[in-house]
C-alpha cells in the first residue's frame, strides 16, 4: 500500500482522474438501487421456504393477507361493525381494493359470504347486497355472531370490531408497497371522517417498519460523521483533512452501494446498517495514517514544506501499511465469513461490508495522499497533548507489569463464567415485535388484533390425497378434522379453519340450522353434494380450500407470536402426528409465516453456527502469516476472543437471545477487535527482533502505537453507539453490544495482552 501512496504523490492528476473514471461508473448505477424488506428479501427468492409459500399461494391463492381491522363504539362513527355507516365504509374499502392492480382477492364483513337457511335449503347472504346494507340486517347480523368462519376472523365475538381481508397477487415487495400504499390512500378519506383503522399482515408489517427504519438509517450517517470529524479533527488539528478524510470515506460508500446496483442487490433491513458500519470501521485506516503522519509533523520544530509533506506522507504510509492492510483483510473476512449463510441478506451483508472495508483501504492509501501533501500542517505545535498521551500510557504499562497475575487470574475466571452462559443459556431465537419496539405502530396494531379477534400469525397446511381417495369420503374428511384439533391443541394455537368448516356449516343450514347437523355428512355423494352447491352459488369460497380437482385441501391454523423452541416443538408434534394418524400415502406440506419464522431462525442460527468459527480460523490464520509467528498469533486473538465471550456469555446468563442483529456480533468483533492487537504485536516484534526485551518491547509498542489504537477503538464505539438510534431494537442491540465488546476488546490490549507477554514472554 506504501508504494500506492507513492505513486499518487508522485502523479496526483492520474491518480484523481482514474478514481474520478472508477466513481463515475460505479455510481452510474445508483439510481437503479432499491430498497427492500421482508421475508422474501431477507431469506432469498430460491430458498426452499419462499419456494413452498410460493406454490401454495399459486394453488389456494391464499397466505399472507394483509387485514384492515376498525373498532365501533363510544368515540367512534358507528356503534357496532353492523352498523349502517360501519358497513358503508366496509363496502366502499372494498370495492376500491377490488379494483386494484395488485390485490388478489378482498372480503370482509361487507362482501364475505353468510350460508343462512332457506325456503329452497340455503342461500348465501350478504351484508351489502347491491350496494345497500341487507334489509334484513339484523337477522343476518344474529347469525354472523354464531358462524364459526366469521367469528373472530371477519368480527369479533362482541361485533364491535370488524375486518377486511386483503390477498395480494404475489408476496413481491413491489406488489407489497404499492399494496400498503393503496391501503393508506383507500382509508384516508374514511379516518378524517372518525374511524381508527389497525392494519397487520405480511404486507404491512414489512413496508411500515422498513419504511420507518430506512428513515432513521439516514440520520444516522450524519451523526457517523459528525463523530469521525471529530476524532480527526483531535489527531490533525486541520479542517482541510479532516474533509478529505470524510470524503474519502464517503466515496467508498459511493463505491460500495454502487456494487450493490450494479450486482441488482437490494438495500434489506440488515443492510441498512452498512452506510454507518463502513463510515465507522473504514476509518480506521485514515486514523493510523494521519495519527502517524500527524506525529511525524508533531516532531518537527517548524511547519514542512509541499515537499516535505510528501516524504512526511510516504514514510507514514511506508510504516503502517503493513499492519492496517492486514487488519482491514481480517475485518474484511470477518464480514465475508457471513457468505457460508443460507440467508440472502446475509450473503449480501458480508459481500458488501467486506468490499466496503477494502474500498476505504484503498482510498486511503490513494485518494487521501495525493490530496492531502497539498494541505499545509503546524508542526511543534502539540508536544503537550504527546507528553500527555506518553504519561497516560506509561502509567498503564507499569500498572500492568505490577499487577500482571491479577490481571490474568480475573480475565480466566470471567472468560469461564462467560463462556458457560454462552453454551449453556444462549440461544437463537427472533421477536419481530420486540425488534421494532413497543411503540411502533405495527406492533400496537397487532397487539390490538390479538386482544380482540384470532391470533395474528399463521400456519398453514396443504394435504395431498393419492390418485383414488376422494376428498368428499367421509374418513378422508374426518382425518383433516382431526388433524384440525390437534393443531388447537397445541401451544398458541387459538382458530383452525378447512373445507369442513365449510361443510359442517352447510349441512347445519341445509336441515334448518340445526346445530345436531354440524358434522360431516355421512356419505360421499352427500358430502360432494354439499361442495357442489357451495361452488355451485360462490365458486370462490372452494378455490380457497381445496384445488380444482380435489387432489389437495388447505387448513390455516392461527397462532401467537411463540418462541423458536415452542415452534420447533409444535413442528415436531404435527410431524409425528401425521406419521402416525394419515394413511402413509398422504402428504403433508406445512408453510405460511410460522413456518417461515421457523426457517428463518434456523438458519440465523446456522449463520452464527457457521460465520463464528470461519471468521475466528481466517483471521487467526491471517495474523499468523503477518506475523509469523503462531505464539504471537494467539496472543492477538486473545483480547479478541475475551470480549466476544463476555458480551455473549453475560446475555446467556440474563436470558436474552440472538435474534438477527446479535448473531452478527461475534464475527463481526474478530474482525475488527483484533486490528489493535495486530498495530500492537506489529511493533512489539519489531522491537524484539531490534533487540529488546519483552518487557521493553512491549512499553515500546503501547507507546509507539497506544494513541492511534486508543483512538481508533474510541471511534468504533462511539460510531456503533450511533445505531442505537435506530427504528429497530435487533440494530440498535447490535450497536450497543458492539460498541461494549470494542471498548472491552481495548482495554483487554492494553492490559490482559501486555500481562501475558510479561509473564509469559522470555526475556
Amino acid at each position: 500500500m506504501h508504494r500506492l501512496t507513492t505513486f499518487s504523490l508522485k502523479h496526483p492528476v492520474m491518480t484523481l482522474s482514474v478514481l474520478a473514471v472508477v466513481t463515475l461508473g460505479l455510481g452510474s448505477a445508483l439510481p437503479s438501487l432499491r430498497t427492500e424488506f421482508g421475508y422474501r428479501v431477507l431469506i432469498g427468492d430460491e430458498h426452499s421456504a419462499i419456494v413452498r409459500l410460493d406454490a401454495f399461494i399459486k394453488e389456494f391463492g391464499g397466505g399472507l393477507p394483509a387485514q384492515i381491522v376498525w373498532e365501533c363504539g363510544e368515540g367512534f362513527p358507528c356503534s357496532s361493525v353492523f352498523d349502517p355507516r360501519s358497513l358503508e365504509m366496509a363496502h366502499a374499502v372494498t370495492q376500491r381494493l377490488s379494483s386494484a392492480g395488485m390485490v388478489q382477492d378482498v372480503y370482509g364483513v361487507a362482501n364475505a359470504p353468510l350460508l343462512v337457511p332457506d325456503a329452497g335449503g340455503f342461500a348465501v347472504r350478504r351484508l351489502v347486497e347491491n350496494g345497500e346494507p341487507a334489509s334484513d340486517l339484523d337477522a343476518l347480523a344474529a347469525l354472523a355472531l354464531e358462524d364459526p368462519l366469521w367469528l373472530n376472523t371477519l368480527v369479533s365475538e362482541t361485533g364491535n370490531v370488524g375486518v377486511i381481508i386483503v390477498q395480494p397477487t404475489t408476496t413481491t415487495d413491489d406488489v407489497h408497497v404499492a399494496l400498503v400504499k393503496e391501503l393508506e390512500e383507500s382509508l384516508e378519506e374514511h379516518e378524517q371522517a372518525g374511524f381508527r383503522f389497525y392494519l397487520v399482515g405480511d404486507a404491512v408489517e414489512n413496508v411500515i417498519p422498513g419504511r420507518k427504519l430506512a428513515k432513521s438509517s439516514a440520520r444516522l450517517v450524519p451523526i457517523a460523521i459528525i463523530i469521525i470529524a471529530t476524532v480527526l479533527y483531535a489527531l490533525s488539528q486541520s479542517l482541510p483533512l479532516v474533509a478529505i478524510s470524510v470524503a474519502t470515506m464517503a466515496l467508498s460508500l459511493l463505491w460500495t452501494f454502487g456494487m450493490l446496483a450494479w450486482l441488482d442487490w437490494p438495500q434489506d433491513g440488515i443492510l441498512e446498517v452498512l452506510a454507518p458500519l463502513i463510515l465507522v470501521v473504514g476509518v480506521c485506516d485514515a486514523i493510523h495514517f494521519l495519527a502517524r503522519y500527524a506525529s511525524l509533523v508533531d516532531s518537527r520544530p517548524e511547519m514542512p514544506s509541499a515537499d516535505e509533506r510528501v516524504l512526511l506522507l510516504s514514510r507514514a504510509a511506508r510504516e503502517i501499511a503493513a499492519p492496517c492492510v492486514v487488519t482491514t483483510l481480517t475485518t474484511a473476512v470477518a464480514f465475508a465469513s457471513f457468505v457460508t449463510s443460507e440467508l440472502g441478506t446475509f450473503i449480501r451483508f458480508g459481500t458488501a461490508a467486506a468490499f466496503g472495508v477494502i474500498a476505504c483501504l484503498f482510498l486511503t492509501f490513494s485518494l487521501l495522499p495525493a490530496i492531502a501533501h497539498y494541505v499545509p500542517l503546524h508542526a511543534g505545535g502539540k508536544s503537550h497533548v504527546s507528553d500527555a498521551w506518553r504519561s497516560s500510557l506509561l502509567a498503564v504499562v507499569r500498572t500492568v507489569e505490577r499487577r500482571a497475575w491479577p490481571i490474568l487470574a480475573c480475565s480466566l475466571t470471567l472468560l469461564l463464567v462467560c463462556a458457560v452462559g454462552w453454551a449453556a443459556y444462549l440461544r437463537v431465537d427472533t421477536d419481530w415485535l420486540e425488534s421494532w419496539g413497543e411503540e411502533s405502530e405495527i406492533v400496537q396494531s397487532i397487539r390490538f388484533v390479538e386482544a380482540h379477534l384470532a391470533q395474528s400469525t399463521a400456519l398453514e397446511a396443504k394435504i395431498s390425497l393419492p390418485d383414488g381417495t376422494r376428498l368428499e369420503d367421509p374418513d378422508s374428511l374426518r382425518h383433516i378434522q382431526e388433524f384440525s384439533k390437534f393443531i388447537t391443541s397445541l401451544d398458541g394455537f387459538t382458530q383452525v379453519t378447512s373445507i369442513v368448516d365449510y361443510i359442517e356449516r352447510l349441512n347445519r343450514v341445509l336441515h334448518n340450522d340445526d346445530v345436531s347437523y354440524q358434522r360431516i355428512a355421512d356419505s360421499s355423494d352427500a358430502n360432494a353434494q354439499i361442495l357442489e352447491l357451495i361452488g355451485f352459488d360462490d365458486p370462490g369460497i372452494l378455490s380457497g380450500w381445496i384445488n380444482f380437482d380435489r387432489s389437495a385441501a388447505r387448513i390455516s391454523a392461527r397462532s401467537a407470536e411463540q418462541s423458536y423452541a415452542t415452534s420447533i416443538g409444535n413442528l415436531e408434534a404435527i410431524s409425528r402426528w401425521t406419521a402416525a394418524h394419515f394413511p402413509t400415502d398422504w402428504e403433508v406440506d406445512l408453510t405460511g409465516e410460522y413456518t417461515i419464522t421457523v426457517d428463518w431462525i434456523r438458519d440465523v442460527q446456522g449463520t452464527q453456527l457457521r460465520s463464528f468459527p470461519a471468521a475466528f480460523a481466517m483471521v487467526f490464520l491471517m495474523v499468523w502469516i503477518f506475523l509469523r509467528s503462531v505464539r504471537l498469533a494467539i496472543l492477538a486473538m486473545v483480547p479478541t476472543v475475551l470480549p466476544v465471550v463476555v458480551i455473549l456469555g453475560a446475555m446467556g446468563w440474563v436470558g436474552m437471545s440472538l435474534d438477527v442483529g446479535r448473531a452478527m456480533i461475534a464475527a463481526v468483533i474478530i474482525g475488527i477487535g483484533v486490528d489493535d492487537s495486530i498495530h500492537l504485536l506489529s511493533h512489539y516484534k519489531k522491537c524484539r527482533i531490534e533487540g529488546d526485551g519483552s518487557r521493553r518491547a512491549i512499553e515500546k509498542a503501547v507507546l509507539h502505537t497506544g494513541r492511534a489504537v486508543v483512538t481508533t477503538s474510541v471511534a468504533l464505539s462511539l460510531g456503533f453507539l450511533t445505531l442505537m438510534a435506530s427504528a429497530w431494537q435487533t440494530i440498535s442491540s447490535f450497536g450497543f453490544f458492539v460498541s461494549l465488546a470494542i471498548a472491552g476488546a481495548l482495554v483487554a490490549t492494553l492490559s490482559v495482552l501486555p500481562a501475558l507477554i510479561v509473564v509469559f514472554a522470555k526475556e
